[in-house]
């Protein structure tokens, strides 16, 4: 059984495995602000997912984006207050493997949907 907190963080935020990569990246490195390019270098993924992933996680503040001075939008992690927990518990579970098991097939499970999750959403808005 899955802590609910960490179950609705990954319904609302985490729900697909790249977004979990980079949460994973940016928490270890937690002072790291980069561009999305040398992000998708840096995690060896496609850059088109990786893009998607981060605006997803700017969007479920999760992440926070700026503009550097040359124009580039760069990344950094800057989690709303009510994921700090959550994401101390996820990734506290993480370090279990039974629970790091657990915690991929959910989010493989949530990664299925997750793109009609995300349309359905911004058509609430436009509507």
């Amino acid at each position: 059984m899955i802590d609910p907190m960490i179950q609705r963080l990954l319904e609302k935020a985490i729900d697909t495995p790249v977004k979990l990569h980079l949460l994973l990246i940016f928490h270890e490195n937690p002072r790291m602000e980069a561009t999305s390019s040398a992000i998708a270098n840096r995690v060896c993924r496609d850059i088109w997912s990786v893009v998607q992933a981060l605006d997803d996680l700017v969007d479920d503040g999760v992440m926070g984006r700026t503009v550097s001075p040359s124009g580039d939008l760069q990344y950094r992690y800057a989690p709303l207050s009510e994921y700090h927990e959550p994401i101390r518990r996820l990734l506290a579970g993480y370090d279990d493997p039974i629970e790091r098991d657990l915690l991929q097939r959910i989010i493989r499970d949530l990664s299925t949907y997750a793109a009609y999750r995300r349309s359905s959403a911004w058509e609430h808005q436009i509507a």
